[in-house]
């Protein structure tokens, strides 16, 4: 229960904090909404002798107070005069619950926005290697259903107290009529809520078990549809359906179970109310001997309020449902905050690269539990406007390289220097701002070439992206399509080949006007003709900015100035092409022998 409270209060914190001015507001038109339902109410004891029903002496201090009110605002004490006053309030109270519920919607949304943001602000300033042990479904998870659910709570807690208010006012104006007949009902309610609050535990342990069943699904539906491919090659059609179907049945039989206990509350509180208003008339009838007109107004009132009771213990139990997505949100921003990197300048400086970048002695470990290092005592050099290239077998560390050299990942151990300056604290950021990159899987969104490549550079102009199109041997490409920058690239920019892919990827990078150039097996899967486009696209670049090439292929290799040869996450040979390949017992040699691949 500790639990709860503590999540309660940092969720009104949140909440108030988010909001700022506009909750206040909000809380005083609820506070004016409450208020002229009072005065409608207190209408009634002017009403009700006006119709022949008692008179303003039978209501006591509040007939006498509606009978002043009126002598106060100089009303004359007439039924069409009470029915004017009594539809003005009505009205004005009406048009401020418009006013009242367009700003809760506000409040609400912008209090949805304020979470998604700083979640994406914890998750983009989180380390790299930390980034990418998450589950990605997890996270769209909580960015898309979990936090509509957290605005969709502030929407009920806001919606609770407007009701609560108009019932205080109801409640005030009860207890003028009849102070011991309000207690005692009052105390009624008091007992109903006591003996339902077993039931909110339960709603929101339920809600708990609900939002790890949508993280289940979500992941699931993640992972199948990533996956669909092998799984239809493969005919796991049936065997993908079938644990799709227990998950989404798990959640729909849990959610029947929330529902179930949410309706035991409801009729439970319905129920409670009606006992509770049925003593209460008995009491006033039989032992208070109220008069007709107060007996009348007092069962107006809490027959108006009894539904309001049940409309808050509602919009509490929907409260109690959204805190479990509030932790959920909250937990997820802490881990990422945990692992949070540097914050950088609000204005990052381009890190100037004149000589070179020089890794000393570096080694680097994706796990502590592993006793084999990615790298170990790796020492090498990447000089300006010089073609490197890394190379090796598969595992030899040459991706753990490029990461490194683009500052994703820092060394376990030993130094990155570029000009003999380590790449650390704000110069990480800076050096970030000078380095280009082209990933073997080329992520390109779906929209338009021109807002592709306006994402490296946003305020490039349309001659400096024909540049960088001229650049990596993309610029006929843009020129064949009907639409030229225009064209949509589709999802992932599926509506071009893996070559057309890469060398808008290519242009994207060097529209950055980068330092270093990193193209990590960036044409492994490209046919002769694109490879060969890619090839002179590298060939012009050549002495303009510093060029680092992770590759297999030999012809790709071939134009650089320096090879690097990778094997078991060590350097274990460095040179030219015709160096390397006159070692008849090196392992570049072996490599080339071998054909094709290296």
């Amino acid at each position: 229960m500790h639990r709860t409270e503590s999540t309660i209060r940092e969720y009104l914190r949140c909440l108030i904090t988010h909001s700022g001015g506009r909750l206040w507001l909000s809380l005083g038109l609820t506070t004016v909404v409450g208020l002229l339902e009072g005065s409608a109410l207190l209408i009634l004891p002017v009403l009700l002798p006006l119709v022949g029903v008692g008179n303003p002496a039978g209501l006591g201090g509040v007939g006498r107070l509606a009978a002043s009110l009126f002598r106060m605002g100089h009303i004359p004490l007439t039924l069409p005069w009470a029915l004017a006053v009594f539809v003005a309030a009505m009205g004005a109270q009406a048009w401020l619950r418009v006013t009242l519920d367009v700003l809760n919607t506000r409040i609400e949304a912008d209090f949805t926005c304020s979470l998604r943001e700083r979640l994406y602000r914890a998750m983009v300033e989180a380390d790299w290697l930390f980034f990418t042990r998450q589950r990605s479904s997890d996270m769209v998870q909580v960015f898309t259903e979990e936090l509509h659910r957290v605005g969709y709570g502030a929407q009920q807690l806001l919606a609770l107290m407007g009701t609560a208010a108009v019932a205080a006012v109801q409640l005030a104006i009860a207890f003028g009529l009849s102070p011991g007949l309000t207690l005692f009902a009052l105390g009624c309610g008091v007992a109903v809520a006591a003996a339902l609050r077993p039931l909110g535990r339960r709603v929101h342990e339920m809600g708990r078990t609900n939002q790890a069943k949508r993280s289940e699904m979500a992941a699931a539906v993640s992972e199948h549809l990533g996956g669909m491919k092998i799984a239809k090659s493969h005919g796991w059609e049936a065997h993908h359906l079938n644990l799709f179907r227990r998950i989404v049945r798990d959640i729909a039989s849990q959610w029947v179970k929330t529902i179930r206990v949410q309706a035991r509350a409801r009729v439970a509180l319905e129920l409670g109310a009606v006992l509770a208003m049925s003593a209460f008339l008995y009491c006033a009838v039989v032992f208070a001997k109220v008069e007709p007109a107060r007996m009348l107004m007092l069962a107006f009132i809490f027959s108006r309020m009894i539904p309001r009771m049940v409309g808050v213990q509602g919009n509490w139990q929907r409260v109690m449902q959204a805190l479990p997505s509030f932790e959920a949100a909250e937990r997820l921003r802490g881990t990422f905050q945990a692992a949070k990197e540097g914050s950088p300048a609000e204005l990052p400086q381009r890190l100037a690269f004149r000589k070179e970048v020089r890794f000393e002695t570096v080694s680097f470990g994706y796990s502590s539990e592993s006793h084999a290092a990615a790298l170990s005592e790796v020492s090498l050099a990447v000089p300006a406007r010089g073609i490197t290239a890394i190379c090796g077998p598969s595992g030899a560390g040459k991706s753990t390289l490029a990461d490194l050299l683009l500052g994703l990942l820092r060394p376990s151990s030993g130094r990155i220097l570029v000009d003999g300056e380590p790449i650390v604290g704000q110069r990480l950021h800076d050096w970030r701002q000078a380095v280009g990159y082209v990933p073997q899987e080329t992520f390109l969104f779906h929209d338009t070439i021109r807002s592709n490549l306006a994402m490296a550079r946003p305020g490039a102009t349309e001659e400096e992206m024909r540049a960088a199109l001229v650049a990596a041997a993309a610029d006929e490409l843009v020129e064949r399509l009907p639409l030229g920058l225009e064209t949509v690239l589709g999802d992932r920019g599926m509506r071009i080949s893996g070559g057309e892919r890469q060398r808008l990827a290519l242009a994207r990078a060097l529209l950055r006007q980068p330092s270093l150039l990193v193209l990590d097996e960036a044409t492994s899967a490209l046919d002769n003709e694109n490879e060969r486009l890619i090839q002179r696209a590298l060939g012009r670049l050549h002495g303009q900015m510093a060029v680092v090439i992770i590759a297999h292929r030999m012809s790709t290799v071939r134009i650089a100035d320096q090879i690097i040869v990778l094997k078991e996450g060590k350097v274990v040979e460095a040179g030219a092409w015709d160096e390397l390949c006159r070692r008849e017992r090196g392992v570049f040699s072996q490599l080339v022998a071998a054909g094709g691949a290296i």
